[in-house]
């Protein structure tokens, strides 16, 4: 029933616009013939419109380094340089200050262990064993009955 209602009022609707959208439609052709005179005769209905004229700015695209890769090996570079002042500002900090050079008189390391092996007893002299050491020596032994 709703649908019917529906359907009636468009078209009643369309039976009473007709005739006022074919004069609205026939007046401005008659007013644009009248009141503006076209200034290209052309078959478009925008004929009578002139084109704007636009001028786009030239751009100009950044020069290029003739290697590519040549700012990531700079920054590389200033990575890298800069580790090697913080290692080197590494040691001075441990070395108290102290120039490279070794030391002109080095310690015997045989004179005494080191702390590691008196720490575990390691430091003291081993006994070599007074059996035979090869297997010609072995032979060489006196044999025991």
């Amino acid at each position: 029933m709703n649908v019917a209602r529906l359907l009636l009022w468009i078209g009643i609707t369309a039976a009473v616009a007709a005739p006022r959208l074919a004069v609205a439609q026939e007046a401005p052709a008659q007013q644009q013939a009248d009141d503006i005179t076209p200034t290209e005769e052309s078959a478009s209905p925008w004929g009578w419109m002139k084109m704007p004229t636009v001028t786009m700015p030239k751009i100009s695209w950044p020069k290029m380094p003739a290697d590519p890769l040549a700012p990531i090996k700079s920054s590389a570079k200033k990575v890298s340089d800069g580790g090697k002042k913080a290692w080197e500002g590494t040691k001075e900090i441990f070395t108290g200050g102290k120039s490279e050079q070794p030391a002109t008189s080095v310690a015997d390391a045989s004179a005494s262990p080191s702390w590691w092996e008196r720490l575990t007893g390691g430091g003291e002299k081993k006994q070599e064993p007074e059996g035979p050491a090869t297997i010609n020596e072995w032979m060489a032994q006196k044999r025991v009955e």
